[in-house]
């Protein structure tokens, strides 16, 4: 049986805007080893379905660093501290990245988004009757370009490739589950 391991202790080794990494040393219940994990501390997240009126899902399309390339994703991104509900922090970050209010919101669920890595969730919204309100509203660290795609053409986008930000697929994933009811 899996069980919890111990925690011996932990360092803080960064600390960024968004983000710690510490050390956290803990011991195995099955082989009493010590062994040390780099973990990432980081505030929640939300990621969003925006669906508008003629069935199409709004994507953002951005530079990522990471893979150094542009990566086709769903909007979403940190809850702000002041944030104690994560529709909230939905709400804004779809006003913020796509220029677009929603008539209707649905929790999707919440997921963990590298549970060997990382200690926050993700909180998954759809967001019905998305409609234009103005412009995009960028982080200095952003330039986004809000894609419009047939909620047709989504799932064929996902199986060529197209669209592999994990976070965004486990997305797509809950939305597609709550649509088979």
């Amino acid at each position: 049986m899996t069980r919890p391991w111990d925690k011996l202790g932990d360092e803080l080794l960064a600390q960024h805007l968004v983000f710690k990494v510490r050390r956290s040393l803990q011991r195995s219940p099955r082989t009493g080893v010590e062994i040390p994990f780099f973990l990432i501390d980081t505030a929640n997240w939300v990621n969003i379905v925006p669906v508008t009126p003629a069935g199409e899902v709004l994507f953002v399309r951005q530079w990522r660093h990471g893979s150094e390339r542009v990566s086709l994703e769903l909007p979403g991104g940190l809850i702000d501290p002041h944030e104690v509900d994560p529709q909230q922090a939905a709400v804004r970050e779809l006003r913020e990245e796509t220029g677009h209010v929603a008539d209707e919101w649905i929790s999707l669920g919440d997921n963990n988004p590298n549970p060997a890595l990382m200690t926050n969730r993700c909180y998954v919204f759809l967001a019905e009757g998305c409609r234009s309100v103005g412009e995009l509203q960028q982080d200095l660290g952003e330039d986004i370009e809000v894609v419009a795609v047939p909620e047709v053409e989504v799932d064929g986008m996902v199986r060529r490739g197209d669209i592999d930000h994990a976070i965004v697929l486990a997305t797509l994933a809950l939305w597609r589950a709550h649509q088979r009811g």
